[in-house]
């Protein structure tokens, strides 16, 4: 296969004998004895010499070949300094050499070709032969193994071969400046890809090869002639018939009336003995009449069913005619099985319906698909060896019925609207030449379209489809156009009702050179002034938690069944959505997913818990239509609408991960600030009701399995949350001075928390003063405040050096409140595990010492409220639903419920 020695001009090579004989080389020839220098050239002179090659070929021009040529790639790190060429094997080698003719050294396989060392055998296990070879001929100096890159099928392993092959290229490098205008009326995600990776892929289009070798695929639907070469594009099925080289005309003649046509019994099966029917006498005179009208429009062949009465049927028109009659067992009649030589009837019950005798067999017989199916290799078979002929089909009810189902590329179920063939009938069938498979079908895909030959216009010779089917790639950049059959149909959706372009397409960033760019080729190469879609997400790809490509052979491939069983699918989404932006590379984490969970859908979850707890049912009418009295579900509302907003104008940007994350945010702040800060107000269910049910409609598009849950647990009388109006924020309810306050208390109280957690005072133990410097917020924020930090009062003064100050003084009545709020929570924690509900009243039963009953009793009516106690004992009682022991400021408390 080598038909050239390249070496680099700029080089000084070096002329050795050795023995008798000269050897050229840039590196000295190892193990060689016996070596002097005998000259030195540079490179430059040694170009166009000519060489004598080991296996000359007839195959190539050998003025053209044999000889030394220039190139800059060739490397001196080891060897001679001197490279062969094979145009066949090698891109830079063809490069070289360009369009010229080389010798074809293995086969389609890679079998090594006939008159070789080691012909037949795969290229990789010839090389001791080759090697064998020009050891017998004195021309091998040095044998050595050299290791190095080689390439190999990622799937299986097999060493690949690269191997120059003829192609089709759609000339896309003439269309660069139409590719990157279309390219500017699309707004990308993230829009670096636009005119990056996208944009320089597009600025350098290459020719796009068109054409692959397959056994299976979508055709090329080029045809070229065997005589004159010239070629032919067809355009559609209409083009393939209107061309068609084989045109025959088709009759269909059903045998005349038989003797079991007069018993109505199945006459199938073998014949033989008394299970034979013949024609009867108007069977035969039924025929006789057939026969003069075939006379008068001339019958060229007759093919005939091998049973006793289509023979017969055949040979009263032949006898006339003058045709020939040709046997063929595809036209024999359906096989019924055990029902042969029964009653038609009995047939008929064995089926539930009609259709299903395409596919149900009755024992050892046939089903009307298996007759549909052979009659349809004999049509195809018989189309294909004859032309301009007036063929004769002679069979028998079943098999012409499918015939003709065929004929006309019918369904099932469309065959069964045909009119059944009558005995002694005469019907002319259009049969298209079309490319049908096993069952009958018209399947464009190769091979089926490779049996249909068209005419010439310029020889009247035949032409035969080229073998390459097209690169699945096209039929994915054809997609917008293929899926509406366009231009045979759908016209008018394509290009005046919306049906093109895509409002926005979505795939993994390695799709720049896919499935983004092949939409934009085939959009250019058809003259479209709009791109194939507006928008495009472009995703980053998935790897393991430690940025590993994932491959069965690392063994760190995620199963994503297993994941979404255990998560659930909506969770899956959501990690998708926030974990970074979309183009940027995912290295799946599962505690990074299960964090998801936890951080998203448990506390919206829980959010939607509490509020059924209070007595939730019936989502209230749109609260915002009057302004809540409270200013936490003020602030509330503010904040959904602020999301609403903002949710909105990202989603009309394709910017996904940023609406997901607000939404996050909101469903955060509502549970750990606004259901904290307002669990004591009863009314704050209608609030709080109305903002999760527009929080479902806001999740939907995200999470539609959960989001519809949501939305139907808050609203049982309504259907689905996609069947909903996208919520619409209202912008008077977004006070943003409300906002801007309510985030300045949030700070102050963090700040004032982490000065508790320092000083080791927990929540629930009250303290006496905050003092925070600055301005006043205003009576409703500082309440907000002092429930949070849990202070008697908040003091404002300008002149305190740091931004807040907490007395962590703890008086004896602080510490005496402090412990009913301990009573509390204990309370609260117990009914949780007694599974009541908040409007669940109890009986409460205290065992404790006298400090602990004394903070009780002083604040016992506060208490019995916060916990919804109907009674309070202070004994230990040997009936309750539930009870702890724990400690409250080091003293030992028992506690016990029971439902009142």
């Amino acid at each position: 296969s080598n038909i050239a020695v390249a070496v680099n001009p700029k080089l000084t090579y070096t002329k050795y004998k050795v023995g008798n004989e000269y050897l050229w080389s840039y590196n000295p020839p190892p193990k060689l004895p016996k070596m002097d220098v005998h000259e030195k050239i540079s490179g430059k002179k040694l170009v166009g010499l000519r060489y004598e090659p080991l296996y000359p070929s007839k195959e190539v021009d050998k003025l053209k070949s044999y000889r030394v040529v220039a190139a800059d790639f060739v490397k001196t790190e080891e060897g001679t300094g001197m490279v062969h060429i094979s145009p066949a094997f090698g891109e830079e080698d063809f490069n070289l050499l360009g369009n010229q003719q080389f010798p074809v050294t293995i086969d389609d396989v890679g079998r090594v070709a006939k008159g070789l060392p080691g012909a037949g055998k795969f290229i990789k296990e010839a090389d001791k032969d080759i090697s064998a070879e020009l050891k017998s001929r004195n021309l091998l100096y040095l044998e050595e193994q050299i290791e190095h890159e080689y390439p190999f099928c990622w799937r299986c392993s097999t060493p690949l071969i690269y191997f120059a092959r003829t192609s089709w290229f759609f000339e896309v490098s003439r269309l660069r400046k139409e590719l990157l205008a279309l390219n500017e009326k699309v707004n990308w995600i993230p829009d670096y890809l636009k005119h990056g990776r996208f944009g320089e892929w597009i600025k350098d289009a290459k020719d796009w090869a068109i054409s692959r070798e397959r056994y299976w695929g979508t055709p090329l639907p080029i045809w070229r002639c065997e005589n004159c070469e010239a070629v032919k594009v067809v355009g559609s099925l209409d083009d393939l018939t209107k061309n068609a080289y084989n045109k025959n005309k088709f009759f269909i003649l059903r045998h005349g009336e038989a003797t079991h046509n007069v018993s109505d019994v199945i006459a199938s099966g073998p014949e033989k003995n008394n299970h034979m029917s013949v024609l009867t006498e108007k069977g035969r005179k039924q025929i006789e009449a057939v026969a003069k009208k075939i006379k008068k429009k001339g019958a060229d062949i007759i093919f005939s069913s091998p049973y006793k009465r289509a023979l017969q049927t055949s040979k009263l028109i032949s006898d006339l005619t003058k045709t020939k009659v040709i046997v063929d067992k595809r036209l024999r009649e359906i096989d019924c099985g055990t029902f042969n030589w029964r009653k038609v009837s009995e047939h008929k019950k064995f089926f539930k319906e009609p259709i299903e005798e395409f596919t149900k067999n009755p024992p050892a017989g046939e089903n009307l698909n298996e007759v549909k199916t052979r009659v349809a290799e004999f049509i195809k078979d018989i189309n294909s060896q004859y032309r301009n002929k007036n063929i004769m089909i002679v069979s028998h009810g079943d098999p012409l019925w499918m015939l003709e189902a065929v004929s006309r590329s019918l369904k099932n179920e469309e065959a069964l609207a045909l009119s059944y063939i009558e005995t002694g009938e005469l019907k002319e069938i259009s049969f298209k030449s079309l490319p049908f498979n096993e069952v009958g079908e018209v399947d464009m895909h190769r091979p089926y379209v490779d049996d249909i030959s068209l005419e010439c216009s310029k020889c009247r010779g035949q032409m035969k489809r080229i073998p390459d089917v097209a690169d699945v790639w096209f039929d994915s950049g054809a997609m917008p156009f293929a899926s509406a059959h366009y231009p045979f149909e759908n016209k008018a959706f394509v290009e005046e009702q919306g049906g093109y372009p895509a409002d926005y397409i979505c795939e993994a960033v390695d799709q720049t050179r896919g499935w983004f760019y092949t939409l934009m080729a085939v959009a250019v190469l058809l003259g479209r002034e709009a791109p194939p879609y507006r928008n495009v997400i472009s995703l980053g790809l998935i790897r393991d938690k430690y940025g590993q490509k994932m491959s069965k052979s690392k063994g760190n491939v995620v199963e994503p069944m297993a994941i979404i069983q255990k998560y659930g699918v909506d969770v899956v989404r959501w990690y998708f959505y926030t974990v970074n932006p979309p183009a940027e590379p995912k290295d799946f984490d599962e505690q990074e997913l299960a964090k998801a969970l936890r951080r998203f859908f448990l506390i919206l979850y829980n959010s939607y818990v509490f509020y059924e707890s209070v007595g939730g049912k019936k989502v209230a009418p749109d609260v915002c239509k009057t302004k809540p009295a409270h200013i936490m579900d003020r602030w509330i509302l503010a904040r959904l609408n602020e999301t609403i907003e903002a949710v909105t104008k990202n989603l009309e940007s394709y910017e996904i991960g940023g609406s997901a994350r607000l939404i996050e945010v909101l469903v955060d702040d509502l549970s750990r600030w606004h259901i904290r800060r307002s669990r004591r107000r009863p009314e704050m269910k209608d609030t709080l009701g109305f903002v999760l049910l527009e929080i479902s409609k806001l999740v939907a598009p995200f999470a539609p399995f959960f989001g519809d849950a949501l939305y139907q647990s808050l609203s049982p009388e309504r259907q689905s949350v996609h069947l909903s109006q996208w919520p619409e924020a209202k912008k008077l309810l977004i006070d943003k001075e409300l906002l801007k306050s309510m985030r300045e208390v949030r700070s102050l109280a963090a700040s004032a928390l982490a000065t508790r957690n320092s000083a080791g005072i927990k929540v629930r133990q009250p303290l006496r003063t905050l003092r925070i410097k600055g301005n006043k917020l205003g009576k409703e924020f500082e309440d907000i405040l002092k429930e949070e930090v849990n202070v008697k009062e908040v003091i404002f003064d300008s002149k305190l050096k740091d931004a807040i100050e907490l007395n962590t003084k703890i008086t004896p009545e602080l510490r005496r409140e402090g412990m009913v709020r301990e009573f509390v929570r204990a309370v609260q924690e117990l009914r949780r595990s007694a599974g009541l509900m908040t409007k669940n009243r109890i009986c409460l039963f205290v065992e404790t010492g006298p400090i602990a009953k004394g903070a009780l009793e002083g604040n016992l009516k506060l208490f019995m409220k916060e916990v919804g106690a109907k009674s309070v004992e202070f004994k230990k009682a040997s009936k309750f639903d539930a009870e702890v022991e724990t400690k409250i400021d080091s003293a030992p408390v028992w506690l016990g419920i029971k439902k009142a």
